[in-house]
């Protein structure tokens, strides 16, 4: 970081908590809506309902830090990180909308397909992209 500044030496600590943060439960999101869409398969019970409850609650506090974290870095007077770098989970709101489709219809198999096929990936890449800001951040 160039600046000397206390509240920007501050700021980017507070980001980099945060996304050290998200990087380490990115993969327990992951894990978890993994586990929701194969007992969507077999057993769409009460207890699969709850777990896909708060994993989507989870995905939407990721989404929520992701955009704390991009306004954070706004403030920065020195942005070394690229306007597209959380791209992927960016993008991702019209899954979430293909998702939400899914629950309303009660289309559990293609819940689940979305959540394997489409999400997990997402999530994949949106850990890798935490882990480039952070990166940038710590450089920079």
């Amino acid at each position: 970081m160039a600046s000397d500044d206390p509240r920007q030496v501050e700021l980017q600590s507070r980001i980099l908590e945060g996304i050290e943060a998200a990087i380490s439960v990115v993969g327990e999101i992951d894990a978890g809506l993994l586990d929701c869409s194969k007992r969507l398969r077999l057993d769409p019970s009460n207890e699969t309902f709850t777990m896909l409850s708060a994993g989507v609650t989870n995905l939407g506090d990721l989404i929520a830090l992701v955009q704390e974290v991009r306004k954070g870095v706004d403030h920065m007077e020195s942005r070394p990180v690229p306007a597209d770098a959380f791209a992927s989970l960016e993008k991702s709101v019209d899954l979430f909308r293909e998702m939400n489709a899914a629950m309303e219809r009660k289309d559990w198999i293609s819940l689940a397909d979305l959540i394997q096929y489409e999400l997990s990936p997402v999530l994949g890449e949106g850990k890798k992209e935490f882990a480039a800001v952070r990166d940038l951040l710590a450089a920079g």
